[in-house]
């Protein structure tokens, strides 16, 4: 219930620059309304400022209207800064204390909201920070050369009440300004995760099969030689695919190739297998099984090939299967399977070679 009302408030947090723009009008509307309050209940001004304070009210409260619900989440914005910074903190410091009064506070609040509501639009943003910065300076001159300008407070317990809940009203502003920044940062911080992984993904896929390349294998087999877990591989090599190449052309030879793909892909589903492209008609199977079990599963995958339906009839592979030994490097064991595949060749070919 409170996370549908608070969406309703202030949208998708996962918009943040809207997100606190909306949750700032609000308390700024709180804010009016409470200062307007106080300033009945204590007298610490006249009912000139209270009828401002309680305008400012409704006019924050007509621009959180109007940019919640109608789109207008840019103009709001600078309606919004123009409104603060010409208008509520000169008054608030004419009809609230001047200088003894809380508009410091407040227009370091103003500061920061520019500072984040304008992020993306520098024009906007320099703009108002610049004049956030330097309205102190002709209010300040003012009270100096006529404090009979400035509304004074009735006692010194009321200025202090003032500002009091005036810093309360700045941190809670503060604290919305940091989560907003925070969420930034995470939002930014998980698409850049998101982008590194895709691009991962890509460095590690075949753009043509979809399976994983040589670089793939390479940090696989590292990782699952650490796991010390029983691994055997097989080195899978299409038989005549130059042949195939030269008689049907290169986009048949491609067909084969993705055709034979699916083959292995399907195969490394159904027996938690990883299947590699590691050259153009060479492949790699990695099952997490004993010698016998792979060779098992070749055999299996020897048939599919048979079915496969190409326009030139199906195509076979030969392979070499061998089991990693734990003190084996990466490179010894590719020379030991690939002597078994040259052997599966040299035997006449669409047959397995095991050690």
């Amino acid at each position: 219930m409170i996370e549908k009302t608070r969406s309703w408030l202030l949208g998708s947090r996962d918009n943040p620059q809207q997100y606190t723009q909306h949750a700032v009008q609000l308390i700024v509307f709180v804010a009016f309304l409470y200062a307007a309050a106080i300033n009945y209940v204590t007298s610490a001004s006249g009912y000139i400022n209270i009828c401002i304070q309680l305008a400012m009210s409704i006019s924050t409260l007509g621009i959180w209207y109007r940019s919640r619900w109608h789109n207008e989440y840019q103009r709001m914005a600078i309606t919004f800064m123009v409104m603060i910074t010409t208008i509520t903190l000169p008054i608030n410091w004419f009809l609230n204390g001047g200088s003894f009064g809380p508009t410091f506070f407040l227009n370091i609040c103003v500061f920061m909201y520019i500072s984040v509501a304008f992020r993306k639009n520098p024009y906007y943003r320099y703009f108002g920070q610049s004049f956030a910065a330097l309205v102190p300076i002709p209010l300040v001159m003012i009270e100096y050369y006529h404090p009979e300008w400035i509304s004074t407070y009735p006692n010194n317990e009321t200025r202090l009440i003032d500002l009091a809940s005036t810093s309360v009203v700045t941190s809670i502003f503060m604290l919305l300004m940091m989560e907003n920044l925070t969420k930034k940062f995470h939002l930014r911080h998980s698409k850049v995760e998101q982008l590194s992984e895709q691009l991962r993904q890509l460095s590690e896929r075949d753009s043509l099969t979809g399976l994983l390349n040589r670089r793939a294998f390479e940090s696989s087999f590292t990782e699952w030689k650490e796991t010390k877990e029983c691994l055997t591989i097989a080195a899978v090599d299409l038989d005549f695919f130059k042949k195939i190449n030269d008689q049907w052309g290169h986009y048949y030879g491609d067909e084969v190739l993705i055709n034979s793909s699916t083959q292995l892909s399907e195969m490394s589903k159904d027996t938690g297998s990883l299947a590699f492209r590691t050259g153009g008609e060479e492949f790699m199977l990695m099952m997490p099984c004993t010698l016998n079990e792979a060779y098992q599963h070749i055999q299996i995958l020897h048939d599919r090939f048979a079915k496969m339906k190409l326009l030139n009839g199906p195509v076979t592979f030969s392979s070499g299967l061998a089991e990693v030994k734990p003190d084996e490097s990466q490179d010894q064991f590719l020379k030991r399977v690939d002597r078994l595949l040259y052997q599966a060749k040299n035997q006449g070919r669409n047959c397995t070679v095991v050690e």
